[in-house]
Parts: structure tokens; sequence; C-alpha cells
């Protein structure tokens, strides 16, 4: 049987997060370490390849990259700025430009990293936007304006520090009547997962979007968003 090197590269990458968590919580490793691993680890994977999803860490084809990223259209409700927190080689914001043409919408678009490699391929990739890929540790770094939307995924931090990240973005990133966004994630369709933490956060979803996967009828494709203001 053949084996898809992406599909596999996937998997990897998931085993590879719980034993990362699993050293953090054992005192195996420190937090900066951690970041450090996981930076290296991705860049690697992500650099490893010249499909573009696949170096946004996407396993699928274009159609299945458009059914799921595209729901992040639903959350884009006004013109404004847009920063990807974890924008890698920036072919996410590059897809939401194109997607967006013809909504009447203006939205400028920006991306953060803490990769130096992989924000050098998206200022590659993307030399009109190179101004636009900022490099930094999302958790810490503080960017010099604020967004009208800020996209962001809690697996770019370790388990016991997503309020943390959540509340530094919302304070620090987001600007007043603007909107962080949280997702795309996959989740069973009944649980409420994200949702209930967020809350627990003491955050209460402004609104939520959720797509059938097309390869598992039990799980779905999710996303979330807390409006400032």
């Amino acid at each position: 049987m053949q084996i898809d090197p992406i599909k596999y590269a996937m998997n990897r990458a998931y085993q590879f997060v719980e034993e990362q968590q699993e050293a953090l919580d054992d005192g195996r490793i420190t937090e900066a370490q951690w970041f450090d691993i996981n930076k290296e680890f991705f860049t690697e994977a992500y650099l490893s390849t010249d499909n573009p999803r696949a170096q946004s860490g996407h396993g699928g084809d274009e159609t299945r990259w458009r059914y799921s990223r595209g729901m992040l259209i639903e959350a884009i409700h006004k013109s404004g700025t847009f920063l990807d927190v974890g924008c890698a080689n920036g072919y996410l914001i590059e897809s939401l430009h194109k997607w967006l043409a013809g909504s009447g919408l203006e939205v400028e678009f920006y991306g953060l990293d803490i990769s130096e490699g992989l924000a050098g391929l998206a200022k590659k990739r993307l030399p009109h936007w190179q101004d636009r890929i900022y490099i930094g540790n999302a958790l810490y770094w503080t960017p010099p304006v604020k967004f009208d939307f800020v996209r962001t995924g809690l697996e770019y931090v370790p388990l016991g520090r997503q309020k943390d990240f959540v509340n530094h973005l919302f304070v620090n990133y987001v600007a007043q009547g603007g909107r962080l966004i949280l997702g795309l994630y996959s989740e069973e369709r009944d649980k409420r997962e994200l949702e209930r933490d967020v809350r627990a956060w003491g955050y209460h979803p402004a609104g939520y979007c959720e797509k059938s996967k097309p390869d598992n009828e039990i799980v779905s494709y999710k996303i979330l968003w807390i409006d400032k203001g």
C-alpha cells in the first residue's frame, strides 16, 4: 500500500505534539525549549515540501483547502486589517485575499510567525506584503498596531498557556470593535469543548461556524470568534 507522505507527516505531527506536551508536563523540558523544539520540527517539516498547502500545515488538496479554510470568510464582516497568527508561508492570507475579491470588503492582510524560515518564505512568496510579515513568539510579542481581525490557533502554545495566550491577543492585538477568531480546529460534532474553555476564561463567543468533515461524519471543522467592545 502506497503511503501519502503529507498525511504521514501530519500524523507524525500529532504524535510529536503529544510527546512534547508530556515532556513539558513532566519537567523534562522548559517552556522556552518547548517553543524551540516545536519551531524546529514544524519549520523543517513545512519547508521539506513545495506544496503551498502543506507548507501551511494542510494535508488536503485545493478543494479541501477552500472548503475548510474558506469558513474564515464567515467571520470577516467588515473592511479592515487582518492578522494571521502562525501564518507559516502566507498561503492562508493569500487565499483569503483572493476569496474576498468582489465581496465589496477592503481587507489588508498581515502575518506573524515564530519561525524565521517560514516567515522568510512568506516574504519571498508575497513580496508585495513583505513589510507586513512579522517574526515573533505571539505569546510574548506585541504588535506595533492593533488589528480589526486576528486569527489564531491554540496549538501554537502549550496547553497550560492557552488562556494566557487568548488574553494576550485579545488585549494587545485586537483593536476596539475588532474580532479574535479561533480556529480552524476539528472537534466531534456534538461537543463544544473549545467554546466551554473560552467561556470559562471569561469570554462570550459572538459567533460560531461549523462544517462537516468530508471524510469523517462524526467530526466537524469549526471556528468561533470573540468581539471586542
